[in-house]
């Protein structure tokens, strides 16, 4: 008998000791179904392709390691289109209304986001908190606590400075 699986999943009828009689067609149809579904499952679906390849954006394919393959190289050299990026030399496009990336940390003092140089001086980071640093020195942005505290001490200037008029006479002798 042929076996139903992949187009379909064989119905079984229960077995009762005693009562039914086993006839060697009922463990033939076992077999060919376990038999279906190896082929279906493919020889090494168990092992990597080491990331090599090329995804193609395909329907169908011969079993299923050959699709997990296909997963494997799209995941690592990236599709124009999907929500993927590769894992070097890529740009993330979102689509309107979502967030292309999102770095979050569960616990810790590690950075979310580090850029190095060729010589590993760090540059660029976001620091676990989420805020930008540029080395270890803070970014100033409106709204940020280095920004407010300099604000703060200019505006405290300015007022010393208005207070203190600069009087011409001064420069009288020179």
């Amino acid at each position: 008998m042929v076996a139903q699986y992949p187009s379909a999943i064989r119905s079984f009828t229960p077995k009762v000791d005693l009562v039914d009689t086993v006839f060697a067609d009922h463990v033939n149809v076992l077999q060919d179904e376990t038999r279906a579904l190896q082929v279906s499952l493919g020889t090494s679906l168990l092992a990597s392709t080491n990331y090599s390849g090329i995804f193609t954006q395909s329907s169908t394919w011969s079993n299923l390691s050959a699709r997990l393959a296909n997963i494997e190289a799209g995941l690592v050299t990236g599709v124009t289109g999907s929500p993927y990026f590769k894992k070097s030399g890529d740009s993330i496009t979102p689509t309107s209304g979502t967030v292309g990336l999102s770095l979050k940390t569960a616990a810790g003092a590690s950075n979310l986001l580090e850029t190095r140089n060729a010589a590993n001086t760090l540059g660029f980071r976001v620091d676990f908190d989420g805020l930008p640093k540029v080395g270890n020195n803070d970014v100033l942005y409106v709204g940020g606590a280095a920004y407010n505290s300099l604000t703060t001490v200019l505006t405290a200037i300015e007022t010393i400075a208005k207070g203190n008029r600069f009087n011409p006479f001064l420069l009288a002798g020179m």
